[in-house]
């Protein structure tokens, strides 16, 4: 059996007790329960991060620079959904904020969840959906 170049790795490591530490390239992160972001809270964290940076890149080629939240929610459904919420904090046309949408649905990680979880993305400037 032969394996591919991954795309990415993690090296978590378990003591006896306590925390978990993750080790991501040269990174280290705490996950535990109590004391640290939990493994769903990673996941949802991963998604409104790569999510975030995609929004940038998008936004950046339209000549729209500035700062922008992007906050993930994952609920237990059914179905089980992540809700993305790009918050702008100036407004796009109906039809900018649906090409920044479809952007986020061509993600590396969107991609590879979607199989499995459902994602909806909303595009908002001041509490108004915009896509």
């Amino acid at each position: 059996m032969t394996m591919q170049m991954p795309m990415a790795a993690a090296d978590a490591h378990a003591a006896p007790s306590g925390p978990v530490a993750l080790a991501l390239g040269r990174h280290t992160v705490v996950v535990d329960h109590d004391g640290g972001p939990t493994p769903l809270e990673l996941m949802t964290g991963a998604l409104a991060a790569c999510s975030a940076m995609t929004a940038r890149t998008h936004l950046a080629r339209d000549g729209d620079v500035g700062e922008l939240d992007v906050v993930v929610t994952l609920d237990a459904g059914p179905p089980t959904l992540f809700y993305r919420r790009v918050l702008l904090p100036w407004r796009l046309s109906a039809a900018d904020a649906h090409r920044l949408a479809d952007a986020l649905e061509r993600t590396e990680l969107t991609l590879l969840l979607r199989p499995s979880f459902q994602i909806r993305t909303a595009v908002e400037h001041a509490g108004e959906v915009l896509n």
